[in-house]
């Protein structure tokens, strides 16, 4: 049985239709275009060094709800905490549904003598809740030898991801 190239081509059409319409049917973080920070704890390693430290994060939903711009990134909650130091932001947060997402171009620096350096780039997946507001992740591996071992941050009450 032979495929003719009349029916192949609207397969390939078919499929490619179908595909598209997928991508438009991503998940959206909203409210678009507008400004948001959000805070919450991190359980963090490198080589010998662990912290427990707390993330505070603000950037800006894209204009189509796409995405969220990750502009500025702050650890505290002690000395650990303040050798951990977000580089090369922004950073890009994407929902791929309405209860996950990633957070992508992940990267720090860990300023300790010996056994510090440089993670990332690295994307991490997570998990999102509209209920609660909270987006999390555990055992997150960045490249370079650091670990999330969890993180959790309460977003502000009127960020939530629709279908």
């Amino acid at each position: 049985m032979s495929i003719s190239p009349l029916f192949a081509a609207r397969l390939f059409v078919v499929l490619v239709g179908v595909s598209l319409l997928n991508a438009a049917e991503a998940a959206r973080i909203e409210p678009a275009n507008t400004e948001f920070s959000a805070k919450g704890p991190i359980s963090f390693a490198k080589s010998i060094i662990n912290a427990d430290c707390t993330i505070q994060v603000s950037g800006k939903v894209s204009p189509d709800g796409s995405f969220a711009s990750v502009d500025k990134v702050d650890f505290s909650g002690g000395l650990k905490c303040g050798q951990v130091e977000a580089t090369h932001l922004p950073w890009k947060l994407v929902a791929k549904d309405e209860t996950s997402g990633a957070m992508s171009g992940i990267r720090v620096t860990v300023h300790a003598p010996l056994v510090g350096g440089e993670c990332g780039p690295s994307t991490a997946e997570g998990s999102w809740n509209n209920s609660t507001g909270k987006l999390e992740a555990a055992q997150v591996s960045l490249d370079g030898g650091c670990t999330i071992k969890t993180v959790s941050i309460q977003m502000p009450p009127t960020f939530r991801v629709a279908p």
